[in-house]
């Protein structure tokens, strides 16, 4: 989670893990921030005994528990649980509310594959690409629904090739760039192609996609990465990728290789499924 969260309640002893994000909640406040803006990652079995030991024991909300058992065993739809916790914690006002319930309307209208892509679209949010990738797999490669438009199909791709980018996949980001642009035929995306294949040489710019795009256009990115390269080169990461650029051949490609290996084990942790 980012930014400052006030609270005024409890401080537990034992803070909640959410493991799929790799963070720890602390307070009840905490815990309905969690729930008000991740509510898109949270499945069915996310009210279970681990989470009403919490409200219980450490955050001392006794009749908040006892209120959530009786919902479940009156087989209340979790959407209708949530909404009381926020409701009984009073973390949030009554127009932030409405609007959390708006999107748990939103949540059961929805079909399973846009439901599906919001949940991958918060993981990579959260630069947790691996398993944001895994899902968008799971959604093209699952049963068919008729949320799965041409529009859905390439902003699915679109944010898989993000994702795989992010995890230094070059080759496979620029797949999925392509079949996005097929797709949504948008020239932002060609611009992402572009600099995909400037930033990563092994990859060739595809020949017949550029052609849609005026030369003059072209300089003008190309202008912009140099400026983009230059900004990078002086600062933090980007300078040991711009003192690299000064060897020679063999030297910089050595150096290369042991920069993505080091980023790599920096990104192990964001990548674990």
């Amino acid at each position: 989670m980012s930014g400052l969260i006030l609270c005024s309640g409890k401080r537990v002893n034992n803070p909640y893990p959410v493991e799929e994000l790799g963070i720890s909640l602390h307070s009840g406040e905490e815990l309905c921030y969690f729930i008000y803006n991740y509510v898109f990652l949270l499945e069915p079995d996310f009210i279970n005994e681990r989470l009403l030991y919490f409200i219980r024991e450490e955050l001392g909300l006794e009749k908040l528990e006892e209120k959530i058992r009786k919902w479940v065993a009156d087989r209340s739809d979790m959407a209708q649980i949530l909404y009381m916790i926020l409701q009984d914690i009073h973390y949030y006002s009554e127009s932030e509310l409405v609007a959390f319930r708006t999107e748990l309307e939103w949540i059961r209208r929805a079909r399973p594959s846009e439901r599906a892509k919001k949940k991958a679209d918060y993981l990579l949010q959260k630069r947790k690409y691996a398993a944001a990738i895994q899902l968008y797999d799971n959604i093209a490669g699952g049963e068919q629904d008729q949320g799965m438009t041409r529009e859905f199909m390439g902003a699915l791709y679109h944010n898989k090739g993000v994702a795989c980018a992010g995890l230094f996949e070059s080759e496979r980001a620029l797949e999925c760039l392509e079949k996005a642009y097929e797709n949504l035929e948008r020239e932002e995306i060609l611009k992402e192609i572009f600099m995909l294949c400037q930033m990563d040489e092994s990859v060739e710019l595809p020949e017949a996609m550029m052609l849609a795009v005026p030369a003059e256009q072209q300089y003008k990115w190309r202008e912009e990465y140099e400026t983009l390269y230059k900004h990078l080169k002086y600062s933090g990461r980007g300078k040991a990728v711009g003192e690299l650029w000064e060897k020679d051949s063999v030297r910089r490609k050595a150096g290369i290789q042991r920069l993505v290996t080091q980023w790599k084990q920096e990104y192990r942790e964001m990548a674990k499924l």
